[in-house]
């Protein structure tokens, strides 16, 4: 993910639980900037739990998925899923529901999230 640390990181520390961003906003947290699918693939900005592309496991390992892909604006909405401790500083807001530490796990070991099951024992 070192590509898309800048972006993790940004996304981690910011304050509300929505962000909209530019293309050229967020090619600038982009080691190197976005590739060039980036502008002509609307799939380039999938939510996906595969594994098998590097930003959207970047986005989606600090708890937050795309929810709108504006292609023509080159605009980019980001949703929280969920908070997290993270890396870089930023502060656990609040806990986390089962939902949203299966969601985290998903991300995170790069599988959907119906394939992580919690158990808590008291």
């Amino acid at each position: 993910m070192p590509k898309y640390e800048g972006l993790a990181r940004h996304l981690s520390e910011h304050e509300d639980d929505s962000a909209s961003l530019s293309f050229e906003e967020i090619g600038g947290f982009v080691s190197g900037g976005l590739p060039q699918s980036a502008f002509d693939h609307r799939s380039w900005w999938a939510n996906r739990y595969d594994g098998k592309d590097a930003q959207n496991a970047g986005w989606q390992s600090v708890g937050w998925e795309t929810a709108d892909v504006d292609m023509k604006r080159k605009r980019v909405t980001f949703n929280r899923t969920f908070k997290v401790r993270s890396n870089f500083g930023s502060d656990f807001v609040k806990p986390l529901t089962i939902e949203q530490a299966k969601a985290g796990l998903a991300a995170a070991f790069h599988v959907s999230p119906d394939k992580i099951e919690i158990t808590i024992r008291g």
